[in-house]
């Protein structure tokens, strides 16, 4: 399975802009709707050399997976990142079960964002296996 992540370009990185892209993000994630994010993530903008529209129909198909398992209403929570990034925080999306429905990360480096992509072994995931 490819890694899709949304590149921030660099004007995007900083300040207001970044803070607007977070919150939209985490929004989305908790409304389970692309839809809001969307309209922050430029035409041309490309994410490892692939468009917008993949980033988004990632992103749907992971809410369209809680949903299937019964998520409604969702909450965040802040993890660890255990595999690819270890040890970077994790912004986890959590439903009625005790594992979160997904998770992803912001990535940044000197207050800049730089990407945003999903995460699969966050440490609410470890809750799992107790």
């Amino acid at each position: 399975m490819e890694l899709i992540k949304l590149k921030v370009k660099e004007v995007a990185a900083k300040g207001d802009c970044a803070k607007r892209i977070v919150d939209s993000f985490i929004e989305s994630c908790i409304r389970l709707d692309a839809s809001i994010i969307e309209p922050l993530i430029a035409e041309d903008q490309y994410f490892d050399e692939i468009d917008k529209y993949r980033f988004l129909i990632s992103l749907k198909q992971q809410f369209d997976w809680a949903v299937q398992r019964g998520a409604k209403e969702i909450k965040m929570t802040k993890g660890k990142c255990e595999m690819c990034v270890i040890g970077h925080s994790t912004y986890e999306f959590h439903a009625h079960r005790h594992v979160p429905e997904f998770a992803y990360i912001i990535n940044t480096k000197q207050d800049k964002i730089q990407d945003i992509f999903l995460c699969n072994l966050s440490s609410g995931w470890k809750t799992f296996s107790k």
